[in-house]
């Protein structure tokens, strides 16, 4: 089997749809983001990749907070469009219905299944992106996607982008239960 150097750049495989919330001059702002991972287990940190450019970035750094809200493929037109405009230019503040846990300032969207509240621990500048490293003080879920009191990936049909390709993809099926699967090889 042949392979292809493709170069380097950015790799196109499946990464989570997220929409960024933060309130930038006292109006909330949402931006939709893809580059999000977890950071930490213990604690418990999550880290978001964004250009240094967006908007979303100066309310980050304004109040310390924000949230990675997390669609589902029913929320793909009003995700998408955040990305087509600017909270800069155009007031994004009515696009999701808004909810708050413990930290003022840091908007979640109401009618997303799955949440995650961040206090702003450090930003890592990484040429023309910036990573905001972040706390998380919450996590709120829906019963709805809930299974034995953890998110059911089933239930909550994240919205996934392929960056390469700039299309959205819903997640496939489960083929196998992971840490165990492996006992069976050798």
């Amino acid at each position: 089997m042949s392979k292809i150097n493709l170069k380097p750049g950015i790799v196109n495989f499946p990464m989570p749809m997220t929409i960024v919330g933060a309130t930038v001059q006292d109006k909330v702002n949402f931006m939709p983001a893809a580059w999000v991972s977890m950071a930490s287990y213990a604690p418990p940190k999550i880290a978001v990749t964004l250009g240094n450019h967006h908007y979303t970035n100066k309310g980050i750094k304004e109040h310390g907070v924000f949230t990675v809200n997390f669609p589902s493929v029913e929320h793909m037109e009003p995700v998408d469009y955040c990305g087509l405009v600017t909270g800069e230019k155009e007031d994004k503040s009515d696009v999701f219905p808004v909810f708050y846990g413990e930290l003022d300032k840091a908007p979640m969207v109401e009618n997303f299944k799955l949440n995650v509240e961040c206090r702003l621990d450090k930003i890592v500048v990484n040429g023309r992106n910036e990573t905001f490293i972040g706390d998380i003080v919450g996590i709120y879920a829906e019963d709805s996607v809930l299974t034995d009191d953890k998110v059911d990936l089933d239930k909550l049909a994240p919205l996934i982008l392929g960056q390469v390709t700039l299309e959205y993809r819903a997640i496939g099926e489960k083929t196998g239960p992971a840490w165990k699967i492996g006992k069976n090889y050798k």
